[in-house]
């Protein structure tokens, strides 16, 4: 048995988005299968790390679970984007959680494409880059920050991938999409 395959997850679960890269797709189904190298997951392949608690908040082990639904900057970070995008808070246990969120947040249409492409897999992608700064430059990127780079390139991607009229700045900030 390949040592890769995880027995335990639903793959037909995982819907890429077309409204962002291939590569944030790629990144969001890696996460999903927990694929994405994290302290407890280098520990696992017996690399040697310093320490395996998160980097963000230093409280709890830095799993991919952790990361993107446990630890308190990540929450901070979903929360502000929940607000911005008037839809409910996002209450995730497991990365499939935040895969499945747009089919149960109470949108439908372009919203719901967007709540998933836009909002989910960018968040979590740029929230990754927020914690790689962190790593491995020490640079500390704040809830705000994230939130604004999240709205920015959501922006961008949304205009220049989906063919349905185009949105400008002011309605995107506001999210009315329409």
């Amino acid at each position: 048995m390949d040592a890769w395959i995880d027995e335990g997850v639903d793959r037909s679960s995982f819907m890429w988005s077309k409204l962002v890269p291939n590569k944030c797709n790629i990144f969001m189904w890696r996460a999903f299968l927990d694929r994405l190298l994290t302290r407890m997951a280098l520990s696992r392949r017996n690399i040697m790390v310093d320490k395996l608690f998160c980097v963000w908040c230093e409280t709890s082990d830095e799993s991919i679970e952790h990361v993107r639904t446990g630890c308190r900057v990540s929450a901070g970070i979903r929360n502000a984007i929940t607000n911005w995008c008037w839809i409910p808070g996002m209450f995730v246990f497991h990365v499939k959680d935040l895969v499945e969120f747009h089919e149960h947040c109470g949108v439908s249409g372009i919203y719901k494409t967007v709540i998933h492409g836009i909002i989910i897999i960018i968040a979590c992608w740029r929230m990754w880059k927020a914690r790689n700064d962190k790593v491995f430059a020490n640079k500390d990127t704040s809830v705000a920050e994230t939130e604004a780079d999240i709205k920015s390139l959501g922006f961008l991607w949304y205009k220049h991938r989906l063919k349905q009229g185009v949105v400008d700045w002011d309605r995107w900030i506001k999210f009315n999409l329409m």
